[in-house]
């Protein structure tokens, strides 16, 4: 962009990883400025095979417009973002369960990830999900090769977490100076409603901040209260929401 230049109000970028998976041309597209018309007149110009588009709620006049460009419109989900400003909020409080530990993934822990994302995410819905052409994919693939990619990286970090020395819990996170973003979360069946979720956000936010981080970000769909409740009581608030649309050009 030169300078003087406004912003441009979209983003686009190819999924290589995503293409493969469903030998499709995969890309992916999110609208961040008012004007809507560059990014569907990209649309019109090179559609990819598949479109996978996120818009902010508040524009959902727009979904009719994704729909006239001639492919098979799919609403995926409902998305909701809470930031967490951890210089105000300071470090999570409450008392730590001394058997609870975290410590980071490194990669030979490939296939105890792999089995704990089997039973973590099993029937978790998802956008993918939504879309009918999606129907025959194994997704938890996808998420095992999203968590793997996390281990041993410089920005992206893997840590998984132990109660009394067995693993319950992991997280994958993307660690800036700007920011920590939870990529991927979740607590094994066997330990939910035991306070494992609370104990993982509370260590996860504290290795944010001890790698000088002044701000978590974490996502999920609308749907997943729980969370969100867990979110709200640990100084987190409502940032954004937004569709995921998905266009399947090649329907």
């Amino acid at each position: 962009m030169r300078e003087g230049e406004p912003p441009p109000s979209f983003t686009m970028a190819d999924s290589p990883v995503e293409s493969t998976r469903f030998g499709r041309r995969v890309r992916r597209y999110e609208l961040s400025g008012e004007d809507a018309g560059p990014l569907l007149d990209s649309l019109r110009a090179d559609p990819p095979d598949l479109a996978i588009v996120r818009i902010p709620t508040r524009r959902g006049e727009l979904i009719t417009q994704f729909g006239a460009l001639g492919g098979e419109l799919v609403l995926g989900d409902c998305r909701v973002i809470y930031r967490r400003d951890n210089l105000a909020a300071g470090l999570p409080g409450g008392a730590a369960d001394p058997a609870f530990r975290l410590r980071a993934a490194v990669p030979t822990d490939g296939p105890l990830l792999d089995a704990m994302v089997e039973q973590i995410f099993a029937g978790y819905h998802t956008h993918y999900v939504s879309n009918p052409r999606l129907a025959g994919f194994p997704l938890a693939d996808g998420y095992k090769e999203w968590t793997r990619a996390h281990v041993g990286g410089r920005d992206n970090r893997c840590w998984i977490a132990e109660l009394a020395g067995v693993p319950c819990a992991f997280t994958t996170a993307h660690v800036t100076a700007g920011e920590g973003e939870v990529v991927l979360n979740g607590v094994l069946p066997a330990f939910r409603g035991q306070g494992v979720y609370r104990a993982l956000l509370r260590a996860t936010i504290g290795a944010f901040m001890e790698a000088g981080a002044p701000t978590t970000v974490i996502a999920t769909q609308i749907d997943n209260r729980a969370v969100q409740r867990v979110w709200v009581t640990e100084g987190f608030a409502l940032a954004k929401s937004e569709y995921t649309l998905h266009i399947n050009f090649d329907a």
